[in-house]
C-alpha cells in the first residue's frame, strides 16, 4: 500500500475506534491484535496483513472494503455498514432484522414523501 493509503487507513481505524469509544488496549483485547500493532497502524507506519485487518474489522464498525479503499463513497460506506450489521447479527435473528429494516425503510420513505408534498 502506498504511504498515503496507509495514513488514510490509520485515520479511519482511529476514527472508528474512537467512535466506538475504545482505547487501543480495549481494541487489542477484543481483536487479539497487539496494542503496538494497532498504534503503528493508526500512525500509518505499517502495512497490516489481511488477517489483522479482518480481526480489527470484526470489532470496529468498518468493512474491509472501507479500510482498504480510501475512496469509498458515503453511500457505499452506508451499504457496507448495513451488510456488516446483518452479518454480525446471530443467524437465527437475521430474518427479523431484515424485516424490521424493510419496515423502517418503508416508513421513512413515506415520511419523506409526506414532507415533500407539504
Amino acid at each position: 500500500m502506498p504511504i498515503d493509503d496507509l495514513t488514510a487507513l490509520g485515520q479511519k481505524m482511529r476514527e472508528a475506534r474512537k467512535k466506538k469509544d475504545l482505547t487501543q488496549q480495549e481494541l487489542a483485547d477484543l481483536s487479539h491484535v497487539s496494542v503496538k500493532q494497532i498504534a503503528k497502524i493508526e500512525k500509518g507506519e505499517i502495512n497490516p496483513s489481511y488477517l489483522i485487518l479482518k480481526a480489527l474489522a470484526k470489532v470496529l464498525p468498518l468493512s474491509l472494503d472501507t479500510l482498504i479503499n480510501p475512496d469509498v463513497s458515503p453511500e457505499d460506506e452506508g451499504a457496507n455498514q448495513m451488510k456488516m450489521l446483518y452479518c454480525s447479527c446471530p443467524s437465527e435473528m437475521r430474518e427479523t432484522l431484515l424485516r424490521h429494516t424493510q419496515e423502517t425503510a418503508k416508513e421513512l420513505t413515506e415520511l419523506s414523501e409526506k414532507f415533500e408534498t407539504n
